[in-house]
């Protein structure tokens, strides 16, 4: 296969041939006349450079808080209403700039680059019109505050545990960021009373989990708080001295009063909190949902067209689990019966303790572990990258998924968070899924492939859509499977079924709260009474819908497409198609809306096949 170097390369020569062909003999030189490949790299270096500068937590992430840019490790993300509106017009200059270049005069992969980067701008330029939160990873919040967004949300992690911490200069930046973090707390605050005036408020059964999350934050003792608590141990480590009584003061004389004042505001508003859980009974709630479906599946799909495809996706997966449970024994009852009496039974079934916690945890990394053994069957770039596997942080479990995955900073290791609050309701049957959508060859894999794609621009790094991230971890369940780590465990593979199912169901789901109208206690029994879900985690699951519209339908929505796009290639190529350079080719193209993927798949399957 051609290095993409090598074509990016080689089309500049093209470009510059073309040119001169067209206009006949050029006086000045080639070196004077950036040819279109040219200017828009030019451009996305320079977008890409400017929103780092604009979210120094994202330079932090990305390793770009150094040299010239280390003022910016002492920052945090502005999030002022003053903020978004600078955002909104380099947005505008952005789109300006992208349109004054000559698609048709770029090459193949620059139109690649191309495509994304007029996705994102147009998404933006349209969500930031509007109220509520949205950032460049397209995944739009109504909320500027709720149970799973927000400050106080996000950065107590990153502080604690990605911030850098290895020198004096490093450690008065964690200082700075620390008493940066009330200041940030107060500018959302602001932006809730600003948005509620409008008419946009939480509904109340997800007030009153964001604030038994604040409060829970508020009262939580300095050194147990995950901004604090992995500083303090880090910082020892590090030979940077105790650094517990510093940090507690700012906690306590700064952070506390900012928490409270968000409490205030948000308790504020109960009288305004209906029960009302989907995004239609906001202002312009239809055309927000119809953005939000648009900027998360990366496609134009309707809400209604998206509801049939769950009922379908649901339909057929409930066949497939009728067949494997009968072939297991389990003929009694719905599917989704059966599948509760799957989690009842004790041989699945861990303690609700510090035991439970402490077995599904090494249940996860021994289900990790054995797939790496199994990784070069299905794929060609296999970076040796670590990856824990952790609890989720008590203080933010209650509103957090199951499981999530994140990166890790500059020298700190990715991790698989496991939400345990409740460990009994995590059957052993559902984890080693669970544990390849999130580790391997989900959404680590996915991270270690771009990370070590070096031929990949600083603007394509940055970029993230949900139909691709999450749509590739639902893709990779499948994968593993046919890779062969389900070949003794037929459980496990009832719970690579339903996982599939839930997330067939979750398309149903949110495109029932959010375009028909669906009441939040008729989405959790949909979900307990089709995909077998526990009545407890499936309320917290539509809570998160409620706050993220759409992006519950990217993970199924990017599955099928990748799945779709391989069996063309597979048609295409016959017996020359090959699972590990289709891998690659997704892997390492880094992350792109769907409807750009179906095109570069196709592009490489016709010059394969040629």
């Amino acid at each position: 296969m051609i290095d993409r170097r090598t074509l990016i390369r080689g089309s500049l020569g093209a470009a510059v041939a073309l040119f001169a062909g067209r206009h006949g003999v050029v006086r000045i030189s080639e070196a004077a006349v950036p040819s279109a490949d040219e200017q828009l790299a030019r451009l996305l270096q320079r977008l890409a450079e400017q929103h780092l500068r604009a979210s120094p937590e994202e330079a932090t992430r990305l390793g770009y808080d150094t040299s010239v840019n280390a003022a910016l490790r002492s920052q945090l993300d502005d999030r002022s209403l003053e903020a978004i509106g600078l955002q909104r017009q380099r947005v505008a200059s952005a789109l300006a700039d992208l349109r004054r270049i000559d698609r048709d005069a770029l090459s193949a992969s620059s139109r690649l680059d191309y495509d994304v980067a007029s996705f994102v701008y147009t998404t933006l330029d349209d969500q930031l019109a509007r109220y509520g939160f949205t950032d460049i990873n397209l995944r739009p919040s109504p909320y500027i505050v709720s149970q799973m967004n927000g400050a106080y949300y996000w950065l107590p992690g990153f502080l604690g545990s990605q911030h850098p911490l290895q020198s004096r200069d490093d450690l008065d930046s964690y200082f700075a960021r620390l008493h940066a973090l009330a200041r940030v707390i107060d500018q959302e605050t602001e932006r809730i009373r600003h948005d509620a005036a409008k008419g946009v408020v939480l509904p109340n059964f997800v007030l009153h989990t964001t604030l038994a999350q604040i409060e829970t934050l508020r009262k939580t003792p300095p050194e147990q708080t995950a901004m604090i608590g992995p500083a303090i141990t880090r910082a020892e480590a590090a030979g940077l001295g105790d650094i517990r009584s510093r940090a507690q003061q700012v906690f306590t004389q700064m952070i506390v009063p900012a928490l409270s004042r968000q409490i205030a505001a948000l308790q504020a508003l109960k009288s305004q909190a209906g029960d009302k859980a989907g995004v239609w009974a906001l202002p312009e709630g239809e055309e927000y949902y119809g953005s939000a479906l648009r900027s998360n599946t990366t496609t134009s799909m309707s809400a209604a067209r998206l509801h049939q495809l769950g009922l379908d996706l649901v339909a057929d997966l409930t066949a497939q689990l009728d067949r494997e449970l009968r072939a297991l024994g389990y003929s009694s009852g719905s599917v989704a019966e059966r599948i509760g009496m799957l989690d009842r039974e004790p041989r699945f079934r861990v303690s609700d303790d510090d035991a439970g916690r402490t077995r599904l945890l090494s249940a996860a990394r021994q289900a990790v572990d054995s797939m790496r053994a199994l990784l070069p069957k299905g794929f060609r770039t296999i970076p040796d990258e670590p990856l824990e596997v952790r609890r989720v942080p008590p203080a933010i479990e209650s509103g957090a998924p199951g499981g999530f995955y994140d990166s890790g900073g500059p020298g700190e290791p990715a991790s698989f968070s496991l939400n345990l609050k409740s460990p009994s309701q995590m059957p052993l049957w559902r984890l080693r899924t669970l544990a390849h959508h999130e580790g391997l060859p989900g959404h680590h894999l996915q991270h270690a492939v771009l990370k070590a794609a070096g031929e990949l621009s600083l603007f394509r790094r940055l970029v993230r859509f949900s139909a691709y991230t999450e749509g590739w971890a639902l893709y990779a369940e499948r994968v593993a499977d046919e890779l062969g780590a389900y070949r003794e465990d037929p459980f496990g593979q009832i719970g690579l079924l339903q996982s599939e199912l839930f997330r067939a169901a979750r398309i149903v789901v949110d495109t029932g709260l959010h375009h028909k109208r669906w009441t939040r206690d008729q989405a959790v029994q949909w979900m307990v009474d089709h995909a077998g879900e526990h009545p407890v985690p499936a309320r917290r699951e539509v809570d998160r819908y409620c706050v993220y519209p759409g992006q519950a339908c990217s993970f199924m929505v990017g599955a099928t497409a990748i799945r779709a796009a391989r069996e063309d290639a597979r048609r295409i190529l016959g017996a020359r198609f090959d699972i590990r350079d289709f891998h690659d080719l997704v892997l390492r193209s880094g992350p792109v809306p769907l409807e750009v993927l179906e095109g570069l798949v196709r592009r490489w399957s016709a010059t394969a096949s040629a």
